[in-house]
């Protein structure tokens, strides 16, 4: 079994056990404490920052960059970059609503700043953001770029997909294990995800 399988599993271990906890309950105190720090000093102009951060990880914004990169790689003829990037929004996607089904987490009794009618438990915004921005990364890694190039391109997308989630909590959108969970997830269906890229060799 290689590394990237025993990755997946252990995202998928640790997903489930916080499923459980959400289920009885048991992570109130976790998320309220998580709260009460990233929105310590909230303020107007931390909360349009914020907006910005969780619109670059929108559906609209996700699947906009999704197609740009579709077409993108198609005009390099890199036709099976084009696919991966749809596949792992899609399945990403896909699981995202499914737990939600299952779990029908509601939302957290804090202060709003944005309006989500859908349920809580993943964050779908983390979801799509690690997703995205996390195959990016791999294409990164596996590209002809230089190692600053790649060091600078890689930080940018990490740090990008860490403050859509915190942006997540802060405007009060979700909890704190949401995000845990959604990163979790993500990552699990990741690392599935390039273990069968490598074992095809699509890039």
């Amino acid at each position: 079994m290689n590394k990237k399988i025993i990755y997946s599993l252990s995202c998928f271990l640790l997903f489930i056990i916080l499923s459980i906890l959400i289920v009885f309950d048991k992570t109130k105190g976790f998320d309220t404490f998580i709260y009460n720090i990233v929105t310590f000093k909230m303020n107007d102009i931390l909360t349009i920052i914020n907006k910005i951060f969780t619109f670059l990880g929108s559906t609209l914004f996700i699947v906009l960059l999704s197609v740009f990169f579709f077409f993108f790689f198609l005009i390099k003829k890199e036709k099976n970059s084009s696919f991966i990037v749809a596949a792992v929004i899609i399945i990403s996607t896909v699981f995202n609503n499914v737990v939600k089904l299952i779990i029908r987490r509601e939302r957290p009794k804090v202060l709003a700043l944005v309006v989500e009618k859908s349920f809580s438990f993943p964050s779908g915004h983390t979801m799509a953001s690690v997703s995205l921005y996390g195959i990016l990364l791999y294409m990164v890694i596996k590209s002809n770029l230089s190692k600053n190039q790649k060091i600078l391109i890689s930080t940018l997308l990490v740090l990008i997909a860490t403050l859509v989630a915190l942006s997540r909590i802060y405007l009060g959108a979700h909890f704190a294990s949401d995000i845990i969970g959604g990163a979790l997830l993500s990552l699990a269906l990741l690392f599935l995800e390039i273990s069968y890229i490598d074992k095809k060799k699509l890039l």
